[in-house]
């Protein structure tokens, strides 16, 4: 039986991994999940390993950088919670100035092994992106005032 101790070892290489993601040699997805994850966030679903390195490779192409600052962990020998900071600089957002977006991971793990089988994100795509858009943003904006009262 895979204990708690070791579950916080794979968290701290899941740490490490996402600390710096554009400078990560992707392909060491084999270290952190199992062949057949799955993975989900407000922008895609995706099912294997394979997938997400292409999801992952597409999503930092355009990418000057992208840091995950994880806060809290909560681990146990079933799961993870963690609730991170992601900055991330990308030539197509902001006009390239670096965005802050607050979010939270939850994962379960393979029973089997010392991996990761389940990933799920969550935080505000239209922090992320539509903020970011020049007249989508302006609109974005415009309708939270409105909401806000002022």
């Amino acid at each position: 039986m895979i204990k708690t101790a070791e579950r916080r070892e794979l968290i701290a290489r899941f740490r490490d991994f996402y600390s710096d993601l554009g400078e990560r040699n992707l392909t060491t997805l084999d270290q952190l999940y199992i062949k057949d994850l799955t993975f989900k966030d407000p922008v895609q679903f995706v099912q294997g390993r394979d997938n997400l390195l292409r999801y992952l490779d597409h999503g930092l192409a355009n990418a000057i950088h992208c840091k995950f600052a994880i806060e809290i962990e909560m681990v146990d020998r079933e799961q993870a919670f963690l609730v991170w900071q992601m900055r991330l600089q990308h030539e197509k957002l902001a006009g390239g100035r670096e965005i802050q977006v607050p979010g939270t991971s939850h994962l379960l793990f393979a029973e089997e092994s010392n991996l990761i089988k389940e990933h799920v994100d969550y935080y505000d795509l239209g922090a992320m992106v539509y903020e970011h858009v020049p007249v989508l943003g302006w609109v974005i904006n415009k309708v939270r005032t409105k909401m806000g009262g002022s």
